[in-house]
């Protein structure tokens, strides 16, 4: 393995890395221009494919650990922290046995190629947020479709800055439960016909708060309310999405759960794994399919922070979104950035209109 690890390869491929993310960080600093863009990007795979073809798995370590990086920061909230560089590393051997593996194509533009396109086909316990074409509709090499329409409803999207070691602490939760009924009642003064509040926004499930439940009720008589929040059902957890009508209300349940933030993806390590990192907690449960709702006669599709960056969820029939989220978990990192980046790649893709309300 030595023959892949000396200072030309470090060299080259730390090159490489930085070429091909630059676009990703810039956007995520506001600097967002399709011509910089694109030149950075052809240069980038200029030097890829001039590289010596066993610096491969060294491009596949760096580059997806530039992209990547923030995934383990959500383990702070659990007490730890001193896992995240074995996070951090781990994510990188990955990738890098993977584009070790690729050298046996010997064709560095098939490599090239798969590195583009092929990573939409490898989803590591459904993880599929490692794509390089989100960049593309960032520059000239993306033919844009004709954007879709939004809904015919005037709705309100609720942006908040809750930070994450905030947002369960039982001090502040009542904070949070007067900060949400402060933006429904401005919305309802400011003749809107639909508000969406973020994941979670009642840190709390809702479902057994029988004085908040009915006073949303109350409000859903003069204004729609989408608000996340926990529900307890047939003694199970749910993440959920509340939609508030009418003066009644209905439960939608996450389908596609985060792998190792709301379950456990191994099987015979579950009850382990919970023991050791979430206090013995139990897995939330998900929902068997995607949901769908109706306002006013339009036909939205549910989503839950996780589900709106998920492929499969695009594929659906109803061509409006409406999603909640909590990015708080991996604030500040890019993660905020390459979620957007994947909502605008999957919304153009499949002619989508995402109302996306966000935590940090």
């Amino acid at each position: 393995m030595k023959r892949y690890f000396n200072t030309y390869y470090l060299k080259s491929s730390l090159i490489i890395t930085l070429f091909l993310s630059l676009p990703l960080y810039l956007i995520h600093f506001g600097i967002d221009n399709k011509a910089l863009n694109s030149i950075l990007i052809v240069i980038g795979i200029y030097f890829f494919y001039k590289a010596d073809i066993k610096s491969y798995p060294l491009v596949g370590f760096f580059i997806s650990i530039f992209w990547l990086w923030w995934i383990g920061l959500s383990f702070r909230y659990y007490g730890l922290s001193f896992i995240i560089p074995f996070v951090i590393i781990g994510i990188g051997l990955f990738y890098a046995i993977i584009f070790y593996l690729l050298t046996f194509l010997r064709s560095k533009i098939l490599i090239i190629l798969f590195f583009i396109f092929g990573f939409a086909f490898i989803k590591p316990f459904g993880f599929d947020w490692f794509r390089y074409d989100v960049l593309l509709p960032h520059t000239y090499f993306y033919i844009e479709n004709k954007p879709i329409s939004p809904a015919p409803l005037k709705i309100k999207i609720i942006h908040t800055k809750i930070p994450q070691d905030k947002k369960w602490d039982p001090n502040f939760v009542p904070n949070e439960i007067n900060d949400n009924f402060k933006y429904i009642n401005q919305a309802i003064e400011n003749k809107y016909e639909v508000i969406v509040l973020p994941e979670t926004a009642f840190p709390l499930p809702i479902d057994k708060y029988k004085e908040i439940l009915k006073e949303l009720q109350n409000l859903s008589k003069k204004i729609t309310i989408i608000t996340g929040g926990l529900s307890y059902q047939d003694n199970k957890y749910y993440n959920s999405t509340y939609l508030f009508q009418n003066g009644n209300f209905e439960i939608f349940n996450k389908h596609i759960l985060v792998p190792f933030g709301e379950y456990i993806p191994i099987p015979c390590c579950k009850k382990l794994l919970n023991n050791i990192f979430f206090n013995g907690g139990d897995d939330y449960t998900p929902a068997p399919t995607f949901s769908t709702y109706k306002i006013k006669g339009i036909t939205f599709l549910n989503a839950i922070c996780y589900e709106v960056t998920n492929e499969n969820l695009y594929k659906e029939k109803p061509k409006y979104i409406i999603a909640i989220t909590n990015n708080a978990w991996f604030y500040p990192s890019i993660e905020e950035t390459l979620q957007k980046l994947l909502v605008e790649f999957y919304s153009k893709k499949y002619k989508k209109y995402v109302y996306h309300s966000i935590n940090y």
